[in-house]
């Protein structure tokens, strides 16, 4: 039967950042991904933009991505208090037990509006963004029914969190309540292993153990491999344990698909713990809403630095403290923020003249453990998973945890993996590249 749809466009709505892609059906291996968001970070190639959201005053929609972060950084502080940002706001959707279409989001300043409107504004961005770029792409003039809508959702939401997701992208008219089957809800981590399934077998086998050969460079996964995907996403980390099937190559799932909110805003949260414990949380409240520009500029000072920590790293991390910050401090305690750090005993944590906290390596590793440890414990399978081909001693030996130290180089269009088991010291590298077919 032919598709009734002419182009899918499918949505990654992260808790930190998002993006999209999309296909033409007459081609659907070739992916066009995103890359032409306004702003972004020098010499940073853009494939996904902030999830931050601008409203005015006024309640109306502004800005999205990497356009409102630098917008409301801009603005002058004492106007920028009347100004409606979000940002880091779908997890509110999964640790909202009795999710509604009233349920409210409160924004930087401390406003609130119903996360229904709050998602549906980014959902129509990136509905215009999107059909603007297929335009451009396609030789025909394409209607709204010949376009399939997908977005991603964790694997840990609930159902209720799912059909808000799809009533959000009826209100910002991504389609029709009336043809629901236009858009397609998917969980990210099971979206991630059909993706590992078309893989060549290159870009995932060890490269450092096997001869490269012909026959297992064009070809795909073997039929009875068996692979766990971890999603580790802002928000949450998603798991997704799949086999390959013979004849047909086809996957079956070994685990239900399950996750938790063991993301990288668990170490943001501890990053404001810290900054808590050292400054006082009735200042760290006060300062969030009295200058809530100068808030964000330092978690997006602190997110930067955060990308660079690696456990084999020695020297301190600088995170550079707004002005405001040290002046508001001194406003409202009378005394500096060196003097303030002094007081805290916390010797992982120094000053330095030049207006930065200086983390030590001894830092950085206790604002990461507690969502390691978490992630681990989830990767933790109730009964173990023989490698393909091992038996008796040797399987069950493989499938023993053990402690894997993974570095990423991320490119244009390609990641780079090498991991390294701490145990055997033996190494393991892999390439994907997103614009291979």
């Amino acid at each position: 039967m032919a598709c009734p749809f002419s182009v899918v466009v499918a949505i990654d709505f992260g808790t930190t950042s998002s993006g999209y892609a999309f296909s033409f059906t007459q081609d659907s291996e070739a992916i066009h991904m995103m890359k032409r968001w306004e702003g972004g970070d020098p010499g940073v190639a853009n494939q996904k933009s902030p999830t931050c959201l601008l409203l005015t005053p006024d309640l109306r929609f502004h800005s999205f991505g990497f356009a409102a972060r630098d917008f409301y950084h801009d603005l002058d502080p004492e106007e920028a208090r009347h100004w409606l940002y979000f940002d880091k706001f779908k997890m509110k959707i999964h640790s909202t037990s009795d999710l509604t279409m009233e349920t409210e989001l409160e924004a930087v300043n401390g406003r609130k509006v119903t996360a229904i409107e709050v998602f549906a504004h980014a959902l129509r961005f990136f509905r215009e963004h999107a059909l603007k770029e297929v335009k451009d792409q396609s030789s025909s003039v394409l209607e709204g029914e010949e376009i399939r809508w997908v977005i991603t959702v964790p694997a840990v939401w609930r159902q209720p969190a799912k059909q808000f997701m799809r009533e959000a992208a009826y209100l910002a008219g991504l389609v029709s309540s009336d043809c629901p089957e236009q858009l397609l809800i998917a969980l990210e981590p099971e979206a991630a292993s059909i993706y590992c399934r078309k893989l060549r077998l290159h870009q995932v086998i060890d490269l450092s153990m096997q001869p490269i050969t012909n026959e297992n460079l064009t070809g795909t996964g073997l039929a009875g491999d068996r692979y766990i995907v971890a999603d580790c996403g802002g928000g949450t980390v998603d798991l997704t344990v799949h086999q390959i099937e013979q004849p047909q190559g086809t996957l079956k799932e070994l685990y239900k698909a399950s996750g938790g909110p063991y993301g990288a805003v668990g170490v943001d949260l501890a990053f404001e713990a810290m900054l808590c414990q050292i400054f006082g949380e009735d200042f760290i409240q006060s300062f969030k809403a009295k200058r809530p520009a100068a808030w964000v500029d330092l978690t997006i000072a602190f997110e930067a630095r955060k990308r660079t920590a690696a456990p084999g790293r020695a020297n301190a991390l600088n995170i550079s403290l707004p002005f405001s910050f040290i002046d508001y401090y001194k406003r409202h305690r009378g005394q500096s923020v060196e003097a303030a750090l002094r007081k805290s005993n916390m010797n992982i944590v120094k000053w330095s003249s030049q207006g930065m906290l200086r983390l030590t390596q001894e830092a950085m590793n206790e604002l990461f453990q507690p969502t390691i440890v978490n992630i681990v414990k989830h990767i933790d399978l109730p009964e173990p998973l023989p490698l393909p081909g091992a038996v008796g001693g040797a399987g069950a030996a493989a499938a023993e945890r053990r402690e894997i130290r993974a570095t990423m180089q991320f490119g244009d269009t390609e990641i780079k993996v090498t991991a390294v088991d701490i145990m055997s010291n033996r190494s393991v590298r892999a390439s994907i590249d997103f614009l291979s077919n």
